[in-house]
């Protein structure tokens, strides 16, 4: 669950930004850094709750390849929402 509010808020902060004029590219990156920043609150401040071994670099790269996708995604429909409404 934690996972797919990341990628809701990723795609928002991706889509918002766009809309309100900001260029597509800056949105996306932005976008990029929520979810491996994500991960990284997860792993080293909040507690432990696992019993094996730590996959955090794995979620790293997942992770942040999801979030690029989604937050792109986000970027590129923020501009065809911009482009309708000019």
């Amino acid at each position: 669950m934690p996972v797919i509010i990341t990628l809701v808020i990723t795609f928002f902060i991706g889509l918002i930004p766009t809309i309100r004029g900001v260029k597509p590219l800056i949105s996306w990156g932005i976008a990029c850094i929520i979810t491996p920043v994500f991960v990284l609150f997860a792993e080293f401040v909040l507690p432990y709750s696992g019993g094996g071994a730590s996959f955090w670099p794995i979620a790293l790269v997942v992770g942040g390849f999801f979030g690029a996708i989604v937050g792109g995604l986000g970027a590129l429909i923020g501009v065809a929402i911009k482009e309708r409404m000019q």
